[in-house]
């Protein structure tokens, strides 16, 4: 009797041992069917991640307009206008390296968001239309040298007081008084600057000659405009050969947008007088009423 009763009781501790063994293994299994599972879920390619993750990131326009002036930028971002450089091919499209840092080509192109654009294509609120290399343009000039700083190669023979370089661009015209007229030494090439003070893009040239007299004086005068003391480094305008008249005025085209901040005009062809005695060697004197510039500014 004892011996059934505890073959029983060994029976029931079996079937509870393999139930215990069945919910294990199945436990087991289940944790590992999970793990696996999670592992490929995080290691499945995701076409947002890898946009995001591949590469270095760069800083999109919709970024930089979203984040204002706080966001701070760490990672690469593409050059840009006023970036360093140290050569053309580290700056962005239609730029130059220029004493190591990039700029737009303002002969063609001038900043506008970040970018070089075309001067012609500028978003100036006005309608803008070209015709082979002379452009009609239907938004309001102005003189943009009224009033502006102005300086001379040289003065006539420094009887100016105080005064004199300022005659070219102080609106008056008709004037008979010579020291009222902008009027420099005898020289060979002799020029007037105008330092507009902000950025213009420059339409034409207007040089007024002088109405008193010698007015053939006036001959082979050359504008340029651009962001420089330098007279070469500046972009040609236009120029007016001659000779002029007394009196006349004389309006030289730049015959497309040039951008800049600097106007100059200037002589650059030895004098073709040869009846006064002044005029030897070729000296030239430039005397004019007025200077003015037409374009708009920036």
């Amino acid at each position: 009797m004892d011996s059934f009763y505890e073959r029983r009781k060994c029976c029931r501790c079996s079937v509870k041992q393999w139930i215990f063994s069945v919910l294990l293994v199945f436990v087991l299994v289940l944790g590992l069917a999970i793990l696996i599972s999670s592992a490929i879920f995080l290691h499945s390619p995701d076409d947002n991640q890898s946009s995001q993750c591949v590469g270095p990131l760069k800083q999109t326009r919709n970024q930089t307009k979203s984040a204002g002036n706080s966001s701070k930028f760490i990672h690469a971002k593409s050059p840009a206008v006023g970036d360093p450089c140290s050569d053309i091919n580290s700056c962005p499209e239609n730029s130059v390296c220029d004493s190591g840092q990039c700029s737009c080509n303002v002969t063609s192109y001038q900043e506008y968001n970040g970018e070089c654009l075309k001067v012609s294509n500028l978003a100036l609120g006005k309608a803008v239309f070209g015709s082979s290399n002379f452009y009609h343009w239907y938004f309001p000039v102005s003189n943009l040298a009224l009033g502006k700083a102005v300086f001379g190669s040289s003065n006539f023979y420094h009887w100016y007081v105080g005064e004199g370089w300022e005659n070219a661009v102080d609106g008056l015209t008709n004037v008979r008084e010579w020291k009222k007229l902008f009027h420099t030494a005898y020289e060979l090439y002799p020029w007037l600057s105008i330092a507009l003070g902000r950025l213009a893009l420059v339409r034409s040239v207007t040089v007024y000659n002088r109405v008193d007299n010698y007015g053939r004086w006036l001959h082979d005068v050359e504008a340029r405009v651009g962001n420089s003391s330098d007279w070469t480094k500046l972009s040609l305008c236009g120029t007016f050969v001659g000779p002029s008249d007394t009196g006349q005025v004389h309006v030289i085209e730049c015959g497309e947008l040039l951008s800049g901040t600097i106007v100059t005009v200037k002589i650059v062809q030895p004098n073709y007088i040869k009846d006064n005695p002044a005029a030897r060697g070729g000296m030239n004197c430039l005397v004019l009423e007025e200077v003015t510039v037409e374009g708009v500014f920036l």
